[in-house]
């Protein structure tokens, strides 16, 4: 995965158990070393009941149509 603002390919910092929610289960941290830059990756493990999507075929998240 490359960073949105200078597209250098992000490092993996790791993924962490999400407890407070039951939308998302892992969060994954990215970072960029020419930027600085820092991505959070969220995974969604609730029901799949939109159908609208994002470009990568990713489901979309609530507000984000």
């Amino acid at each position: 995965m490359n960073c949105w603002h200078c597209n250098t390919e992000l490092i993996w910092g790791g993924d962490h158990d999400i407890e407070e929610t039951e939308e998302f289960d892992i969060v994954s941290n990215l970072h960029c070393p020419q930027c600085k830059s820092v991505v959070y990756v969220y995974h969604y493990c609730g029901e799949q009941e939109d159908t609208t999507f994002f470009n990568d075929g990713a489901p979309s998240p609530d507000g984000f149509e």
